[in-house]
């Protein structure tokens, strides 16, 4: 009974390494189902659990990476200005973004998607995100460029 339950862990890991390996660094959600749900057990802690619950700081450090892709864009002139859409972010335990799944929303500007691919690959491979874990984890969310907040102090 052990070596059987001891069999099936392997083989489930395996499943997900390969499921891994076969996901695109950057990918449209929708793409490939089975390559996603495999991403999402794999990264199945959550920004906010990779914070310890501390809101504020999960949502500030997600807030910060935003900016920086703003600022990226700029150096390197792409445009990302009304690029609005569906991003989910998977990282590495040590804040490596291992990959980017997005979906451009229907009132987004039209961009160029292997231009848009291009640079989240570009980004991904020089940002390291602040945030460290035990696990890898992940974040779904909108967003919208360019980046527009304002810090409150009560």
């Amino acid at each position: 009974m052990r070596f059987l339950v001891t069999l099936c862990i392997i083989t489930l890991a395996t499943t997900l390494q390969a499921q891994q390996a076969n996901t695109p660094k950057v990918f449209t959600l929708g793409e490939s189902e089975q390559s996603y749900e495999g991403l999402n057990q794999a990264y199945s802690k959550t920004l906010l659990e990779a914070t310890n619950g501390d809101i504020k700081l999960a949502f500030d450090q997600w807030l910060l990476m935003m900016k920086e892709m703003d600022e990226y864009a700029e150096q390197i002139r792409f445009n990302l200005n009304g690029v609005k859409l569906w991003l989910h972010v998977f990282w590495g335990a040590g804040g490596k973004i291992d990959h980017i799944g997005y979906l451009l929303r229907s009132d987004s500007r039209n961009v160029d998607e292997a231009e848009l691919k291009a640079f989240f690959s570009s980004f991904m491979n020089r940002y390291t995100f602040p945030v460290k874990s035990d696990k890898p984890f992940n974040h779904y969310t909108g967003a919208t460029f360019p980046t527009f907040s304002v810090k409150v102090n009560n």
